[in-house]
């Protein structure tokens, strides 16, 4: 639990951070698009203010009477002020009061289809007496700044002017979009946008308080509005979510990164606790074990001496009676193995109580082996036990001679009694024993081979572990009790 908590609160700091990171980059590409909404707005509005003001200087020209037809002198007047204006790249044109033209430079200027005195922005122009900008039809057409004339509170024409929505100073880059909206939710400039009237009034409206995000034709983009000028026109600056794609994957990718980083950290150091905490069981468990084999060991110490001092008696009339001719027969050479047993016995419980230090000198393993072997000769199973052997010569090594000896003649005896093991059984009539002792390069090989079937599989992990045995006889502590010498000595 505490570990999970400790990779929750690693892994939360990445992943603040990314959150943080994209949102740093959508500040600053809203903080961008409104700083482009004022500029381009503020240009465009500066931009509408001269078309209106110079139609409204013509417009208020006392001659001017489009009523009455056109005079030379009204004609001179349009052309001066408009023939092939550049402010108004669609051309200008001077309308009666219902609509009918006058005059108009080019003289094909389209009008639209439908009646002029019906459209929208021609009543509100004539019902509010003011300048109007809208579409001049519909949506897509042209856009149209039309200036009413009045004379004595009397509408009198009409002189509008049009111009192309690429003709205005806006400019949208290649990653933005312009939308102009009116104060009636009409798009007079979509900029490549599918939308129908009112499709996204309330939603552009909104960026001129507080840009962010909104979802437009099915795109998702972020976006920012400015007022142009004094009027209600509304530019509204647009760029598809998708251009902070790479920013976001990066920081995504550095957040995979951290992520990965920080749970590796982390595995790795759960698996190194992990090993620490088992560590210690194992120390603990092997603090135990000392223990109780410190205490076993003093145990086996005072059990030694008692029956060393024993067979100290026994050996002594063993010995009076080799001499005599009672000594060569089959049960005072039974009782001499047997004691000799004992002895055995008795220094393995000494040397488990006080184990001593391994005195390295020169050996000849042949002789090693040779004394190993003439001890097991002396066990009782050895009679029924075929043992041959096939020993090199020259061999020598650097080892505990007493150590050496002690280490061949536990295997030898473990050999000799599990062929008589089986042979008493019935699993081998007839048991051997192989010793063959070769060179391999610059090591001594002792082989010891025997038919009785080896050691029980089940029984092959526990081999070396202290008072496991196998066998009737034994009390499983031969391999415990000499491996240690053996390792430190090189032998394997």
């Amino acid at each position: 639990m505490g570990l999970g908590l400790v990779g929750l609160v690693a892994l939360t700091s990445p992943v603040l951070g990314y959150v943080e990171d994209v949102r740093n980059a959508r500040e600053e590409l809203l903080s961008r698009l409104s700083n482009q909404a004022q500029v381009q707005s503020h240009a465009l509005g500066v931009h509408l203010g001269l078309l209106e003001a110079e139609l409204a200087r013509v417009a208020g020209h006392p001659a001017l009477l489009p009523e009455d037809g056109i005079s030379p002198a009204e004609l001179a007047l349009l052309e001066s002020a408009f023939y092939h204006s550049s402010l108004f790249s669609e051309g200008v044109a001077l309308l009666t009061p219902t609509g009918e033209r006058v005059w108009s430079d080019p003289p094909d200027m389209p009008l639209g289809r439908s009646t002029l005195t019906l459209r929208p922005w021609f009543q509100r122009m004539v019902s509010g007496r003011q300048p109007e900008i809208d579409l001049l039809e519909g949506e897509g057409g042209p856009m149209v700044v039309s200036v009413p004339m009045f004379q004595e509170g009397r509408l009198k024409g009409v002189l509008l002017g049009e111009v192309r929505a690429s003709a205005l100073p806006t400019r949208p880059t290649a990653q933005t979009t312009l939308v102009l909206l009116d104060d009636h939710g009409q798009l007079l400039m979509q900029g490549g946008l599918k939308l129908g009237p009112g499709d996204a009034t309330g939603p552009l409206r909104a960026l001129a308080e507080i840009p962010g995000p909104l979802t437009l034709d099915g795109k998702h983009m972020m976006g920012a509005a400015a007022w142009v000028g004094k009027s209600e026109l509304l530019l509204v600056v647009l760029e598809e979510e998708t251009a902070t794609a790479d920013l976001r994957a990066r920081f995504l990718r550095q957040l995979a990164f951290h992520i990965a980083l920080l749970s590796s950290t982390l595995i790795i150091f759960i698996l190194l606790l992990r090993h620490s905490y088992r560590s210690l069981l194992a120390a603990e468990e092997r603090l135990r074990r000392q223990e109780t084999m410190a205490a076993l060991g003093t145990a086996a110490s005072l059990i030694a001496h008692e029956v060393k001092n024993a067979l100290n008696g026994i050996q002594a009339a063993l010995s009076v009676l080799r001499h005599t001719a009672a000594g060569s027969e089959l049960p005072v050479r039974a009782l001499r193995s047997q004691v000799e047993r004992l002895g055995h016995l008795a220094r393995s419980l000494l040397s488990f109580g006080a184990p001593r230090a391994a005195l390295r000198r020169s050996c000849e393993v042949h002789l090693l082996v040779q004394d190993a072997l003439q001890a097991v000769k002396l066990l009782p199973e050895s009679e029924a036990v075929a043992l041959t052997t096939s020993l090199d010569e020259s061999l020598w090594v650097q080892g505990d001679a007493a150590l050496l000896v002690s280490a061949i003649d536990n295997l030898l005896r473990n050999a000799v009694e599990a062929g008589a093991v089986a042979r008493d059984t019935g699993l081998q009539p007839a048991p051997w024993v192989n010793v063959r002792l070769t060179r391999d390069d610059h090591d001594a090989v002792l082989v010891v081979e025997d038919n009785a079937g080896g050691v029980d599989p089940r029984f092959e992990p526990r081999l070396w572990e202290p008072f496991a045995t196998g066998r009737a006889k034994g009390w499983g502590w031969g391999c415990r009790w000499r491996a240690p010498p053996w390792r430190r000595m090189g032998a394997v």
